[in-house]
């Protein structure tokens, strides 16, 4: 999951950049969270600045053209790797998809694209690569404020060290990728351990379905443009180059299951 790369390019890049810390003390304001907590996070000797992150956010693979983004995801490698998935993990994905409703192969393509099937979860501590945008992007700074707001907001509410997530150069977490913002919406517990932890499985691929149902997976039928399913995953990453290279794995996974042995 990537922050709106079409909002983002429609915003002005001369956009103010906001006080970090005061836009998190605000966003949490009325919540649980006590500033004594926000205050310990920001003066916390852990808290750094990645030059490479602000590189990578202004030129994100979403902004390729789509020739260029399908050769690099679209891969026999990650093909072959989707199938994989499936056969490795066909009881949750059965029962998650019982569930939900959520085609079995969509959600292997999305995880193939999102982390390649579990492989690559990101290396950066979210709250600093969260905080680096907040601070050296200005057009994206309130938006990255709110993130850090949801990350505290859940590390508080789970009792987590707000160090100790790992994920993406753009703040995402877990298997699927989810922005802290999307975990306190969406993220749901499926083994039954009251805690939904994106790290496994089950939770994850209920997770991303129940966010793909909330964003109107089911207002039109089919895999096409105007189908609830594209729309769907529109709403999880703003770009019709993701959108359309998923939809375009998942046939290919789906072949590659179904071809004679």
């Amino acid at each position: 999951m990537f922050p709106p790369f079409d909002k983002f390019q429609e915003e002005s890049d001369k956009a103010a950049a906001v006080d970090t810390y005061q836009a998190v003390i605000a966003a949490l304001k009325g919540t649980p969270v006590p500033d004594g907590y926000v205050k310990a996070a920001f003066a916390d000797q852990r808290v750094k600045i990645h030059e490479e992150i602000v590189t990578a956010m202004n030129k994100p693979a979403e902004s390729m053209t789509y020739e260029q983004y399908r050769k690099l995801l679209l891969t026999e490698k990650r093909i072959a790797g989707g199938a994989q998935f499936c056969n490795a993990n066909k009881e949750i994905l059965g029962a998650v998809s019982q569930k939900y409703g959520v085609d079995i192969h969509l959600l292997a393509g999305l995880v193939g694209v999102e982390s390649n099937y579990g492989e690559n979860r990101g290396k950066y501590i979210v709250f600093n690569a969260l905080y680096t945008i907040a601070e050296r992007i200005p057009r994206r700074s309130a938006w990255a404020s709110k993130e850090i707001a949801e990350l505290l907001k859940l590390s508080y509410a789970k009792k987590k060290d707000p160090f100790a997530l790992l994920g993406s150069y753009a703040g995402a977490f877990g298997l699927g990728q989810f922005m802290p913002s999307s975990y306190n919406a969406y993220a749901v517990d499926f083994d039954g351990d009251a805690y939904p932890d994106l790290f496994i499985w089950p939770d994850a691929l209920a997770s991303i379905s129940n966010y793909l149902v909330k964003h109107g997976y089911f207002s039109a039928p089919g895999f096409g443009e105007d189908s609830g399913a594209w729309k769907a995953l529109y709403g999880y990453n703003h770009s019709k180059n993701y959108v359309n290279v998923i939809l375009e794995l998942r046939l290919e996974i789906q072949k590659r299951l179904n071809a004679p042995k």
